[in-house]
């Protein structure tokens, strides 16, 4: 198994990072073995900033943020730094996390329909947050929770409380599962594909509804997706992830107009364009990832890449590319 180089994450500016992730691994003790699903993860978040995470499903995307929020499965366990606010969030006990989650740091989870209670309200969930949270009273929790249905635009929002999650449609819970993460104003929202089992029209008001609140709140966004469609309106920078590793990191501009790791490439070029031409045939990836139980020694993406060569043998570490974009490659620069 390669171990993954420690560099250092890129530095935005001179604002000080809102989170910090340095050297953050994730290992699952399995019946077959130990997999690793994150290796040496290092990036930061500054103040409003909207940073992606991007890669195949199994990347270690989701992971990733679960372990910052201290939500691993049993048999996960994170290592590592992951810094906020100058505490490491992996040392912190369950109370002391507690009193993170949901007020400073919010999570929107892929699935709303499996996230909400179906016994409870939705009033009564999202109320809870602020009674603990805000000490405020239940009229106090009452009044914002429906000044917040209004900013997420869920018209009838007293009705709305009263109301099951099985009432309601898979926009209006995920519209929900938002205003829940943002109730406390958070200053980091972790959003995990919170349009994937949406209509078109749907996603696109939701993530033009996720703009908004940023601009309002200046909360800064840690978005992970599998679609760099999605990426290109919303992100400042984004992190292209594979096997748990990172392989690039970029403003989103130079991943887009100036892939530099072959992979960021192939998932560019996997993107319908509206310049390209009708008739004009998307390239996909060939292969598939590696199984992270058995890595492969060198580069986890030599297997699959079109510009693997005898370097690659040998694993990469993270390398500026250019001024404000790391790669983890052998390549001085890509072929055209």
């Amino acid at each position: 198994m390669n171990q993954p180089d420690s560099a250092a994450p890129l530095v935005h500016d001179s604002t000080q990072p809102l989170l910090d992730i340095q050297d953050l691994h994730v290992r699952f003790n399995t019946p077959e073995g130990e997999v690793h699903a994150v290796n040496g993860m290092n990036f930061s978040i500054a103040p409003g900033e909207v940073m992606a995470i991007v890669g195949e499903s199994g990347s270690g995307k989701t992971q990733t943020a679960l372990a910052i929020m201290g939500l691993l499965a049993e048999n996960g366990r994170a290592s590592g730094r992951v810094v906020y606010q100058g505490s490491n969030l992996l040392e912190m006990d369950r109370r002391q996390l507690n009193s993170i989650r949901g007020s400073d740091i919010a999570m929107i989870f892929q699935d709303p329909g499996a996230s909400l209670n179906p016994y409870l309200t939705i009033g009564r969930q999202m109320t809870e947050v602020l009674v603990r949270h805000r000490r405020m009273s239940q009229s106090e929790a009452n009044a914002r929770a429906c000044e917040m249905l209004h900013q997420v635009r869920l018209t009838d929002a007293e009705d709305r409380m009263r109301q099951y999650p099985y009432e309601l449609s898979g926009g209006m819970q995920q519209r929900i599962m938002i205003a829940m993460g943002l109730l406390c104003r958070p200053r980091l929202l972790i959003a995990d594909e919170p349009t994937t089992a949406l209509d078109v029209t749907v996603q696109a008001d939701i993530n033009q509804l996720m703009m908004d609140l940023r601009r309002q709140y200046d909360t800064a966004i840690l978005l992970i997706t599998h679609d760099l469609g999605v990426v290109a309106g919303l992100a400042d920078t984004v992190t292209v992830v594979y096997a748990g590793q990172m392989m690039e990191y970029a403003p989103v501009r130079d991943l887009y107009y100036r892939p530099c790791h072959p992979y960021s490439r192939g998932l560019v070029r996997s993107v319908p364009r509206l310049d390209q031409r009708a008739d004009q045939v998307l390239r996909a990836i060939p292969g598939n990832p590696p199984n992270l139980l058995d890595m492969p020694s060198g580069c986890p993406f030599r297997d699959r890449c079109e510009f693997a060569f005898s370097d690659c043998t040998a694993y990469p570490l993270m390398r500026h590319s250019r001024a404000n974009s790391l790669v983890r490659c052998h390549l001085d620069s890509l072929p055209e």
